[in-house]
């Protein structure tokens, strides 16, 4: 059973629902009409009590706002065996270092490029360097190695 507190936070929130909606109060609705209101209240309620579950980790040597940010950035993605697979614009990190495409790949070929978190981390890591950025390379842009 809910608390008085739930209840009325539940209320207050499909009450402003009605009002942006619809215009109205949410006690001057017919009941099978406020109860859509309720009912997204719900919804939302329970998705602020949901567990959270970090899917994706970001490694992004440029700083937030540079143009080129998302172009070099690495992702390390959760994959629904469990794994983490290293993404960069839709290519694939492998153990030796390289990017393939995965279209039209196995499973077993997939399978190969996931990693538990610690070792997807520490391959995205390493990898970062070696992207390139225009002529250069993130590593020769912060004095990692020559270009």
């Amino acid at each position: 059973m809910a608390s008085a507190d739930h209840l009325a936070t539940r209320d207050q929130i499909a009450d402003t629902l009605a009002r942006t909606y619809d215009g109205q109060p949410l006690g001057d609705m017919r009941d099978e009409h406020a109860a859509l209101h309720v009912e997204a209240a719900d919804a939302v309620l329970g998705a602020l009590a949901a567990d959270v579950e970090v899917s994706a980790y970001r490694i992004a040597p440029l700083p937030v706002g540079h143009p080129m940010r998302a172009f070099v950035a690495i992702t390390v993605r959760l994959c629904d065996s469990g794994l983490w697979q290293i993404d960069r614009l839709g290519f694939l990190l492998d153990t030796d270092g390289r990017w393939e495409q995965p279209t039209r790949r196995s499973r077993e070929w997939r399978a190969a490029r996931e990693f538990d978190l610690e070792t997807a981390l520490s391959l995205a890591r390493a990898a970062a360097p070696a992207i390139r950025v225009g002529d250069s390379t993130v590593g020769a842009l912060i004095g990692r190695e020559a270009s």
